[in-house]
């Protein structure tokens, strides 16, 4: 064994004793803050603070809390898309990527029935795994690939829509937001836009909501809000200025007033914070992501999301804006996630059912490598190896 796991444990048991004796420490006056919690005074901040991070902004109250909606009597249609991925080894002789897309399609009513499986998708060819970008080249790999995935996973749901009942909507794992544009060149924005964007719009123009969902979320958007309620700056007439906050924090000429919120989630805030604490199979209400990714989108496809609690968790439900502002869609939405929830455990059944179609496991990765090596032999020639792989599966023999 070459980690020393008695000082790794010495650290992290320091590091989670500290963390906790601050967060019950500033608890109260965490409560003191949502008490005195004034939704138009802050909204009036967010629009001119100048953060660096993420804030939502609400579209109802911010701590307004909803009851489950029931389900339509006459059912409804739940359609669900995952995709995996797998990339072939940088080290061998053909660059490739399977893209695997699950679907659960689950219709209730007087017609009940249940479709499952995956669809596989070979990327090979130049244009597939390389984006022109002048002289350049650049990959798609990574994050890049896993935008392509996103994608194949909105078009896939919308494949099942004409053949299914109606009310739909359509969920899938995860965030609709395209993360991975973060920090990429202008190329490859526009290469992910050219096909994100369209299937986002296909939605709307069918008018079927699709939602993304995130389990165990680690967002900080709301918490974030409250540190800009907390802000003094402007009882001194100034906007919001965390750069300059900090830079005066450095120098020794001020505190900072927001560190009276502790450093916790969203999930812990709505989990845990008595004050606005949601029941199961509650919402809160609807706040509007700004995260600067999509300002490429037109404003109706732009995200907005919401808490629910699931029964056993706080999970984060992603959906376009368009959905958010259209209250029979919302509660729509609201009611199929938490139907959903219930018939499993705590995680929407057709989502669970949609990530068993699309994993895929080791030893179908094996079997994918030995088929290479066959297809290669098949040819006459050998597949070469770098001498690092070598070693590596001398070590696993």
């Amino acid at each position: 064994m070459t980690l020393d796991l008695v000082k790794v444990i010495e650290a992290l048991q320091q590091a989670v004793e500290e963390s906790t004796t601050v967060a019950r420490y500033r608890e109260a006056d965490l409560l003191a803050l949502l008490e005195a919690f004034d939704d138009d005074e802050v909204l009036r901040r967010i629009e001119h603070a100048k953060t660096s991070w993420l804030l939502g902004v609400a579209l109802e109250r911010y701590f307004r809390r909803f009851p489950a909606p029931t389900v339509p009597a006459t059912g409804y249609s739940c359609i669900a898309t995952d995709g995996s991925i797998v990339a072939s080894d940088r080290h061998g002789p053909l660059a490739y990527a399977v893209i695997n897309i699950g679907f659960c399609v689950l219709q209730y009513g007087q017609t009940p029935k249940a479709q499952l499986g995956a669809e596989p998708t070979v990327l090979w060819r130049e244009e597939d795994l390389w984006i022109v970008d002048g002289a350049r080249r650049i990959p798609v790999s990574g994050t890049v690939l896993a935008l392509r995935r996103a994608v194949m996973e909105l078009e896939a749901g919308l494949g099942w829509i004409e053949r299914v009942s109606r009310p739909v909507v359509v969920l899938l794992d995860g965030t609709l937001i395209p993360w991975g544009m973060e920090g990429q060149t202008t190329s490859v924005i526009q290469w992910a836009i050219a096909s994100f964007a369209p299937a986002l719009a296909a939605y709307r123009e069918q008018r079927v909501p699709v939602a993304g969902v995130i389990s165990y979320p680690g967002s900080r958007d709301i918490v974030n809000v409250l540190r800009v309620a907390a802000c003094d700056y402007p009882l001194h007439g100034r906007v919001v200025d965390c750069d300059d906050c900090l830079l005066r924090v450095q120098r020794g000429e001020r505190e900072q007033a927001c560190l009276v919120v502790p450093n916790v989630t969203d999930r812990w805030l709505f989990g845990h914070c008595e004050i606005v604490r949601l029941a199961p199979g509650e919402r809160t209400g609807c706040f509007r992501s700004r995260s600067t990714i999509l300002r490429q989108l037109p404003e109706d496809d732009q995200i907005a999301f919401f808490y629910l609690h699931t029964g056993s968790e706080i999970a984060r439900v992603e959906l376009p804006l368009w959905v958010a502002r259209d209250v029979s869609l919302l509660e729509l939405v609201h009611a199929v996630v938490w139907d959903q929830c219930q018939r499993a455990r705590g995680y929407p059944l057709a989502l669970q059912e949609a990530h068993e179609q699309a994993v895929v496991h080791s030893q179908e990765r094996a079997q994918l490598e030995t088929v290479l090596e066959e297809l290669y032999a098949a040819q006459g020639l050998v597949m070469e190896r770098s001498a690092k792989e070598r070693s590596k599966r001398v070590r696993l023999a």
